[in-house]
């Protein structure tokens, strides 16, 4: 059938690329690889892995792209949007290295597990694809959704005070005493706001220390420390933090509010950086049985719908048996 054929044809296509062998025909047939004059067929390989939770997975995967990519196919503002990010990432690595910029990026790439940057490029196309097949759903269901984000992520609007370190362990002597006169100002009627404009060492110092809404999606620790994201997601409405040891400094959180109105008028637009598209890892099958699929092959089907149904069940189940 041709599900399965497409299924063979990646197996096949990864079992090339790993080095296995080079994929020939038998009876009409691929061939994967042969050993000892025995050959290993496509389909075999997909009977086989089609039992295995990995192998519906990769199924699901390979439906799921092929649907993405048939109702939200690459337009202009795609490719401009990963060029100018390309543009960007290649100018950093100028400003930064200099003459070895290219050694240095191709070096990120390959980490990354990437090829090339026209690899880079088209995972970043696809990623736009992915985003704009969830920002449908999600505008679509908006108040199902935003109602379902507020109760599992508890978000909170947060502002920050950063007292840059060059070693935290070691504080000078001025970083000590910088941070002692924000500490001494926070008891003051002096606001947050206006200590931030005029103290803090971070980025968003110019918007009075303002991060904006504050979820586990942020991923705080990339930029301050875990420290730093575990106190943030547990502060209350009102609540300054202590000063918090972080990755080039120390800071001090403070939530200003956790107004759900608020937020969800803020979230309506749902643009490509919205929470709503990534903090429910289990929205994008909800996303799928939205769409009709036919299927040339019972089988098939059956995998892709036991799938979907076990990744829903445990939704369900995460959320203490509520859908």
């Amino acid at each position: 059938m041709k599900q399965k054929k497409w299924m063979g044809l990646i197996m096949a296509s990864l079992l090339v690329l790993s080095g296995c062998s080079s994929t020939v025909s038998k009876d009409g047939k691929d061939v994967i690889a042969s050993i000892d004059e025995m050959d290993y067929l496509a389909d075999d390989m997909y009977n086989e892995l089609s039992k295995t939770a990995a192998g519906k997975s990769l199924l699901f995967s390979y439906v799921l792209d092929e649907l993405i990519k048939a109702n939200f196919p690459v337009n202009d503002a795609m490719k401009k949007n990963a060029d100018d990010i390309i543009t960007n990432i290649e100018t950093n690595y100028k400003n930064q290295y200099g003459d070895e910029a290219q050694e240095q990026l191709e070096n990120a790439l390959a980490s990354s597990g990437y090829a090339s940057m026209d690899a880079y490029r088209e995972a970043m196309i696809y990623s736009l694809q992915y985003a704009e097949f969830m920002k449908k759903y999600v505008k679509d269901h908006y108040d199902e959704v935003f109602e379902d984000y507020y109760k599992q992520e508890k978000p909170r609007y947060l502002s920050l005070i950063k007292v840059a370190m060059s070693d935290p362990e070691n504080p000078t002597e001025e970083e000590s005493e910088k941070l002692k006169e924000i500490e001494t100002l926070l008891k003051t009627d002096k606001t947050f706001a206006d200590i931030a404009s005029q103290y803090s060492d971070d980025t968003t110092k110019t918007s009075k220390g303002q991060l904006g809404i504050v979820d586990s999606t942020l991923q705080l620790s990339n930029s301050y420390g875990s420290d730093v994201q575990k106190i943030a997601l547990s502060l209350k409405e009102g609540e300054v933090s202590q000063s918090i040891k972080g990755s080039d400094g120390y800071y001090i959180l403070y939530c200003s509010s956790m107004d759900k109105e608020t937020m969800k008028k803020e979230l309506q637009t749902v643009d490509v950086d919205s929470p709503l598209l990534v903090y429910d890892e289990y929205m994008i099958y909800l996303v799928f049985n939205t769409y009709e699929l036919k299927y040339n092959d019972e089988d098939i089907e059956k995998q892709i719908k036991e799938t979907v149904e076990e990744s829903l069940k445990k939704r369900t189940e995460a959320r203490g048996g509520k859908s």
